[in-house]
């Protein structure tokens, strides 16, 4: 799944828009964010722009069981701007019941819950949005060139050469890669590349590089 990237949700058209994807699940570029929209609740991640670890990051989930409708009335009462209602949501005491906040002035049956978000793979888009698929193969290989090639999806031949269950998908490596680098070696086999971590073979593949991609991807879901 790719999620993309919206530039702003600070008017009635753009929230209009983003409702109707399926699924409503964006990062935001400014304020900088990860919203998520499902059912009848509106989950908020506040991202830090060098984020390498979703668990460090701020949630807010709000919503009511049985109807969208208490939602809608905050962001309206927030002029439409997500920066607008971000600020408010920061603003709120949660050592008390905040469905009595009178900041919010909204239906009293809207829940609203702040918590650090348990989703490892929750990362800055900005650490990603910088990979461009490959446009040639290069002479010699860097952790750079694989996290572009993995982000775009340049390969063929993919095989697993480990049991890790932590690393066995291309978004957990890519993540990996991103998040923590150290310890990874890239070795040319003939046409194939094999990559590993803290000297154990972690896969192989073949690098797979049309020479017009030139367009970046939007971010994979890791």
């Amino acid at each position: 799944m790719k999620i993309p990237i919206i530039d702003s949700l600070e008017t009635q058209s753009q929230w209009q828009i983003f409702d109707a994807k399926k699924p409503a699940y964006a990062y935001i570029k400014m304020p900088l964010s990860l919203i998520d929209f499902q059912s009848n609740y509106l989950q908020i991640t506040v991202i830090d722009k060098g984020l390498r670890d979703g668990r460090q990051a701020k949630k807010f989930s709000l919503g009511e069981p049985h109807s969208t409708k208490p939602i809608w009335t905050l962001i309206k009462s927030c002029q439409w701007s997500l920066s607008r209602l971000i600020i408010e949501l920061k603003a709120l005491d949660f050592s008390s019941n905040v469905r009595d906040n009178s900041a919010l002035n909204i239906h009293k049956d809207l829940s609203i819950r702040q918590f650090f978000s348990k989703d490892k793979s929750v990362i800055s888009p900005l650490l990603l949005q910088q990979y461009r698929p490959l446009a040639n193969e290069p002479n010699a290989w860097f952790l750079q060139d694989i996290k572009q090639l993995l982000s775009a999806e340049q390969y063929t031949d993919l095989k697993w050469l480990t049991k890790n269950t932590a690393l066995s998908s291309i978004k957990a490596v890519l993540l990996q890669l991103v998040s923590y680098p150290q310890g990874w070696r890239i070795d040319r086999q003939k046409h194939y590349l094999v990559l590993s971590l803290n000297s154990k073979f972690i896969l192989r593949l073949r690098p797979a590089i049309e020479p017009t991609q030139s367009q970046p991807l939007l971010l994979t879901k890791l």
